[in-house]
C-alpha cells in the first residue's frame, strides 16, 4: 500500500512540474532532467512511473481527458455556466488541456443531436466555444461567467433560428 501511495505522490509531483513547465514551453521541448528538477525527484523515480517522456505525455493526456469527462458526467444537463466555472476553478489544468490539443470534445455535450442541422454550423459552434474559452483563459478568466455565457447563448440562438433561403 505504501508503494502505491508513493507512486501516486511521485506522479502528482511530476504532473505539477509538467504543468508548470508547459506554461512557458512546449511538450516537444521538455527534458526529463528538467521535469525531475522541477518535481524534486530522482530520474529513477520518473522511470519508475513512465517509460519515457511520450509515455508520460500519453498518461497525462488520458488523465486530463478522464478528469474532463468526469466533470461533464456530473452535469445532468449541459450548462455553459457550470463548464465555465470548472474552467475558472481549474485554469492550469485547462490551459494544459488546450496546449495538448485535447479540446476537440469540449463542446460536444452542447450540440443538440436531436435537431437536424448543417454539419458546418456544428463545426462553427464547436470551434467558437473552444475559441471563446481559449481567449477567456488567456485573460485569466477575468470576465464574469455570465458575460461569456451570454456570448455563447447568443451565437447558439442565431444558429437555432437560422433560416434557409
Amino acid at each position: 500500500m505504501n508503494k502505491k501511495r508513493n507512486r501516486t505522490v511521485s506522479r502528482k509531483k511530476i504532473q505539477n512540474a509538467v504543468v508548470e513547465l508547459l506554461k512557458n514551453s512546449n511538450l516537444e521541448n521538455l527534458k526529463i532532467t528538467e521535469i525531475c528538477q522541477k518535481a524534486q525527484i530522482n530520474r529513477s523515480t520518473f522511470y519508475d512511473n513512465y517509460t519515457d517522456i511520450y509515455d508520460m505525455a500519453d498518461k497525462l493526456r488520458k488523465y486530463l481527458v478522464d478528469e474532463y469527462a468526469l466533470t461533464q458526467k456530473n452535469f445532468k444537463k449541459p450548462c455553459f455556466s457550470k463548464l465555465l466555472q470548472h474552467v475558472k476553478d481549474n485554469q492550469d489544468l485547462y490551459r494544459l488541456f488546450f496546449k495538448l490539443n485535447l479540446q476537440n470534445g469540449i463542446a460536444e455535450k452542447f450540440i443538440d443531436n436531436h435537431e437536424e442541422k448543417d454539419h458546418y454550423d456544428e463545426v462553427f459552434f464547436r470551434n467558437g466555444i473552444v475559441a471563446i474559452i481559449t481567449e477567456w483563459l488567456k485573460n485569466n478568466c477575468s470576465e464574469p461567467i455570465d458575460s461569456i455565457v451570454k456570448v455563447i447563448d447568443a451565437h447558439q440562438n442565431c444558429l437555432k433560428n437560422k433560416k434557409t433561403i
